[in-house]
């Protein structure tokens, strides 16, 4: 990172350099040699600034990405220790309605990743999965099968089939990772 904005500083330096010396006082062929070799620089410049503007735009996405990632987490650890003084105190969770309608659209949000797509296995898809994955147990436990399938799946009506399925598979591998 430190190379690539030491590189751009240096290519503006070397443009300008180049730039000011075709405006002094040189024979024809000089400023003809300055003039091209700050355009080249110029044109350098330009390719490496975009460089460097498309890993700060894919640095913020990242960062972005680990933050909703953790708040998702905090969520759903909160849910699961909801769930645990649920089962024993008795008690069922209440949410405001403004909190149980984040965690839906939460859920919702992961299942629709597209990363969840991909075969290969890497921490945060296995921490996203496993998220993922005890969030819907907890709603199975707390709002039934019927609520998963139709409100966080998606797949009510004539797609019923395709959900159960689904979700019997999302809990099959949760079962098998040992979850």
């Amino acid at each position: 990172m430190v190379d690539r904005w030491l590189k751009t500083n240096c290519l503006l330096a070397s443009a300008t350099a180049f730039w000011l010396a075709a405006l002094s006082p040189l024979p024809q062929i000089g400023k003809g040699i300055s003039y091209s070799l700050a355009l080249v620089a110029s044109v350098q410049l330009v390719g490496e600034s975009r460089r460097l503007i498309g890993q700060d735009a894919r640095r913020a996405a990242l960062t972005a990405m680990n933050q909703e990632l953790e708040q998702v987490e905090i969520g759903l650890h909160t849910q699961q220790q909801e769930q645990a003084l649920y089962e024993i105190y008795g008690a069922a969770p209440t949410y405001p309605k403004e909190v149980k309608q984040e965690l839906t659209t939460s859920l919702e949000h992961l299942y629709k990743e597209p990363s969840a797509d991909r075969t290969e296995e890497t921490s945060t898809s296995t921490s996203s999965e496993k998220s993922f994955y005890l969030a819907i147990k907890s709603l199975l436990e707390v709002r039934g099968e019927t609520y998963v399938i139709e409100k966080i799946l998606k797949m009510g009506g004539r797609q019923w089939d395709e959900g159960k399925r689904l979700l019997q598979q999302i809990l099959d591998e949760g079962q098998q990772n040992e979850w």
